[in-house]
């Protein structure tokens, strides 16, 4: 059962990671579509539109395994 524990523990400490790597990505993605840049035109500003949402969905879901993770640990320890 300890065993069973400290992966659970290692899995919440890898998506918590992922999640927050998603997160940084999709703000570089954020900036890049604010920002005014000459060279970008329509199909690039709505490529970085995408990719930002895209990112802030995987991040959504990386918390929400994070979540139910910590709901079986939580049930795993009782």
């Amino acid at each position: 059962m300890k065993n069973n524990a400290e992966f659970i523990q290692k899995k919440i400490a890898d998506y918590q990671r992922f999640g927050f790597i998603l997160l940084a990505v999709s703000t570089f993605f954020y900036l890049g579509l604010v920002l005014p840049v000459e060279d970008k035109n329509f199909v690039q500003s709505i490529t970085l539109g995408i990719a930002s949402t895209t990112c802030l969905g995987f991040t959504a879901l990386m918390y929400n395994v994070v979540r139910k993770c910590k709901t079986q640990l939580q049930e795993l320890s009782e």
